[in-house]
Formats: structure tokens, C-alpha cells, sequence
């Protein structure tokens, strides 16, 4: 025991992070675990796996020494193991979002007591980013389409209740900058992790790696506001798969939204960016 207590002191020590932060309890902990391990792998030689230092020294891994070996022991995560589970960095979902040229998106609003049913298609833009790219947003509820078509430089939006089709020059909505690179770099510099951890998603059957954070949001007024969100990434494409947000830093409530559902580079029909204007619809050009 007092062997693994040394060997996890000079784990810390070779990764920058000083061992004082980490309680008896904690280490006492690791050095259990470590004893499990070679008992079952007495033949085996020790390594010291990259894994270790990925987990310490990648930003988005803001979490304690303490939390991690937490995680390790609670999900059986041999960290001096070569085959242990794969450490995630938010650099690896900026790399997989370059491969990404199109998304279908399944999305929950609650607004002031109102819950809307959406689906989204976007395309990358010209410019390379998805924000003002080309754009599809259906309201599953109300039947209202909102179409931007990039090479027509024009926005389309139809209300069947009213049976009025607007037409605007420009391209005025967007599925904003969530799947572009510099909204996880900015990610990775304000967000305030809460927990990160490894587990079998129960709608995929996939292996998942699950972020809860908090992080600071510009008002409308130029106020910073924290709000706090909950990421679940595929381990296997490193790609989001799902994204819920609360307008509040506790995850408390029902969360504001839900992308329940996100695909990758879904065929589109040829289409899918295109308005036909309804049968006796008023038209409004802005």
C-alpha cells in the first residue's frame, strides 16, 4: 500500500499537479484500487499509459486529481492499463466537426409555458461556417417553415395559420455557432465543469462520454449571466449526440431546450433548401 501511495505522488508530480491537494481518504482510495489491479495482472508488466497525462493536462479536464481517480475507481477505468477507456479532450470534437458538412436536428423549446416540437437541416456555408449557411427550421406543432437559401441570399418564412409567406433579402436566421469550432473554444476557456464522465447510453447502446457545466452567457442587456447544460458525445466519433441547456446555473426546472436527436452529414433531398410558395398564400416582401 505504501508503494501505491508512492507511485501516485510521483504520478503527480512527473504531470505539474502537486499531491497536498489530495486527501488521505483519496489516495488510500487509488492505492486500493492499484492493489486490485495487480493482483489480477501479477504477470503483467506495469506501464505508465498516456492516458494519465492526457487526462491532467488537457483544458477541458478542469476537474480535480481527486474527481478523476473518483471517476476511475467508480467506472473501473484502469488508468495504468493501455486497453483502459480512452481519455476525451474537447480538441478531439473540434477535429470531428471539420469532417461535418451538414446536421438534421431534433430540438424541444419550452418559452413561457410553451413547448415546441422543431427539426432543423443546415448546411455549411461558402464561408466554411454553419451559421448562415443554408437553413430549414419545420415547428412540428404549428406547421411553420423557415427556409435561408444561401446562393439566393433570402430568407423565406411561411405561417400556415395565417397562410402569409415572407420573403427578405439577406440571410437573417441561422442555427448559430454550436457546431462550429469557435463556439468549443470558447467553450473550453469559460465553462465550469460539474462532472464528466464515461457510460453506456441508454437510447444508443453506445459508449458516451456525459459533460455537465455551467457557463457565463452575454445578455441582451451586456450583463453575464451562467446557465448550465448537460453534452452527451459518442466516444467513438468524439461528434455531440445530444445537448440539453437550463436558463439557470443549477440545472434546476425543465431545461430551456433539448437537441434531442443530432445527425452528421444526413443525405438531403435536392430540395431541402428550396421554398415553393403555398397555393394562394399573400406574399410579403421585406
Amino acid at each position: 500500500m505504501d508503494n501505491n501511495k508512492k507511485l501516485f505522488e510521483e504520478l503527480l508530480k512527473a504531470d505539474g499537479i502537486a499531491p497536498k491537494g489530495v486527501s488521505e481518504s483519496e489516495r488510500i482510495s487509488f492505492a486500493k484500487m492499484l492493489d486490485q489491479q495487480l493482483k489480477q495482472k501479477q504477470s503483467k508488466p506495469i506501464h505508465r499509459p498516456n492516458i494519465w497525462k492526457t487526462i491532467m493536462k488537457n483544458k477541458i479536464t478542469k476537474l480535480t486529481t481527486a474527481a478523476v481517480v473518483i471517476i476511475g475507481i467508480g467506472l473501473g477505468i484502469t488508468f495504468l492499463d493501455k486497453a483502459a477507456t480512452p481519455a476525451y479532450a474537447i480538441e478531439q470534437t473540434i477535429e470531428a466537426l471539420e469532417d461535418v458538412n451538414s446536421v438534421y436536428i431534433e430540438q424541444i423549446i419550452r418559452e413561457k409555458g410553451t413547448l415546441l416540437n422543431i427539426k432543423i437541416w443546415a448546411r455549411r456555408g461558402r464561408h466554411g461556417k454553419f451559421f448562415f449557411g443554408d437553413f430549414r427550421q419545420e415547428a412540428c406543432d404549428t406547421g411553420d417553415i423557415m427556409i435561408v437559401n444561401e446562393n439566393e441570399n433570402r430568407t423565406y418564412y411561411y405561417n400556415p395559420s395565417t397562410n402569409k409567406a415572407f420573403i427578405y433579402e439577406g440571410l437573417n436566421a441561422t442555427i448559430g455557432s454550436f457546431l462550429d469550432k469557435n463556439y468549443f473554444l470558447h467553450l473550453q476557456q469559460k465553462m465550469e465543469i460539474v462532472e464528466l464522465e464515461y457510460a453506456k447510453d441508454k437510447i444508443t447502446n453506445k459508449e458516451v462520454i456525459i459533460l455537465k457545466y455551467r457557463v457565463p452567457i452575454l445578455s441582451k442587456y451586456e450583463q453575464s449571466i451562467e446557465k448550465s447544460a448537460v453534452m452527451t458525445f459518442d466516444l467513438e466519433t468524439k461528434l455531440p449526440i445530444r445537448w440539453t441547456s437550463w436558463d439557470n446555473p443549477d440545472f434546476k426546472g425543465e431545461p430551456c431546450f433539448e437537441w434531442t436527436l443530432i445527425k452528421y452529414n444526413p443525405e438531403l433531398a435536392d430540395d431541402t433548401f428550396k421554398f415553393e410558395i403555398p397555393e394562394n398564400a399573400t406574399v410579403i416582401k421585406k
